[in-house]
């Protein structure tokens, strides 16, 4: 059974948090509370947790698809996540890069978007 849209998300979101190899109290306190506040059925919910105890890998294929308004979204709150444990390691940024490219979102709109958030 194909991974709905929503719980791609998160994977997305917990790779990021998993990309420096680990997954920091902070970081995992906040996809936490996303998973909580989030509508996903009993399965998804199980499934999303289970990211935050071992590692997952980036993939945006199931969100390819998306407007451009939600893929500003999903970097958006991946750029926040990055910082939520106010650093920002060279795999959080090599992942947002690759992140970037798989949402299709140009450098400068990234920039843009980094720009407040990310130091």
């Amino acid at each position: 059974m194909e991974e709905s849209q929503f719980l791609s998300v998160i994977r997305i979101w917990a790779a990021l948090a998993w990309a420096d190899g680990v997954m920091q109290p902070s970081e995992a306190a906040a996809m936490r509370r996303l998973i909580d506040a989030a509508e996903l059925s009993d399965a998804d919910r199980a499934q999303a947790l289970s990211f935050l105890d071992q590692k997952v890998e980036l993939d945006t294929s199931n969100v390819a698809d998306l407007g451009e308004d939600a893929r500003r979204g999903i970097y958006r709150a991946a750029c926040r996540l990055a910082a939520v444990d106010r650093t920002v390691a060279e795999d959080e940024r090599a992942f947002l890069v690759r992140l970037r490219d798989g949402l299709a979102i140009s450098a400068q709109v990234a920039q843009e978007i980094e720009a407040g958030i990310l130091k």
